[in-house]
């Protein structure tokens, strides 16, 4: 694939945005996508495992892991790229170049700067919303992330606590994964300003302009 494609899909814009804007929203997808994939391996392996509960029963383990987190950091993280990556695809399927054949799947949609202009400041507003919502939903869930948990009475006997392992690290985890959506956050504003910029630009070159008024020659 050529570096352009490449570079669409990780940073979910199109060439109108600014080369810093692209630049860094890519970079910054690659960090989140291997940082979750070696977080799977190491500190998310076992989540339920990781509780190490003054009881004995599975079930009450289980149970107090469910109470404790309704959907854990690392799946809340996975659902977000996933969601992030599949805005992606839209964007660069929608911005793809012209001059290709067409069966291909890179065949352009859109004719004209000014609906890509839109199009291009509507794709940076959606990402910035999915960053947005993804990062109320932590912040409301695991604003700090617990060393301890109490579980549930039932069907948990009186008084039981669960200790997370790893639990700093954890939480290490959980902030860079955030602080790199706030990153992707910022980036995608800046995108839309300067989209707005352009969009501006573009209409105020098409205006009309009114000249002196010529007197018919007799």
């Amino acid at each position: 694939m050529e570096v352009d494609a490449v570079t669409s899909l990780l940073s979910g814009t199109s060439a109108h945005a600014p080369r810093l804007c692209r630049a860094g929203l890519a970079v910054v997808f690659t960090l989140r996508l291997v940082t979750l994939a070696v977080g799977a391996r190491t500190l998310w392996r076992d989540e339920v495992g990781d509780l190490a509960c003054n009881a004995s029963a599975e079930s009450c383990r289980r149970t107090c892991f469910d109470a404790a987190f309704p959907i854990s950091p690392f799946s809340l993280f996975a659902l977000q790229l996933a969601v992030i990556f599949s805005h992606a695809l839209a964007s660069s399927w929608h911005f793809r170049p012209h001059g290709e054949g067409m069966g291909s799947w890179r065949q352009p949609t859109l004719r004209g700067k000014q609906p890509r202009l839109w199009l291009h400041l509507g794709s940076l507003l959606a990402k910035a919303v999915l960053e947005g919502i993804f990062l109320v939903t932590f912040h409301t869930l695991y604003s700090h992330f617990p060393v301890l948990v109490q579980c549930p009475p039932s069907p948990c006997p009186p008084a039981v606590t669960c200790a997370i392992l790893n639990a700093r690290e954890k939480d290490a985890f959980n902030h860079f994964m955030a602080g790199s959506s706030w990153a992707c956050l910022l980036l995608s504003l800046l995108g839309t300003q300067h989209a707005a910029v352009q969009i501006f630009q573009e209409a105020s070159g098409k205006a009309p302009r009114k000249g002196p008024a010529r007197k018919p020659r007799v």
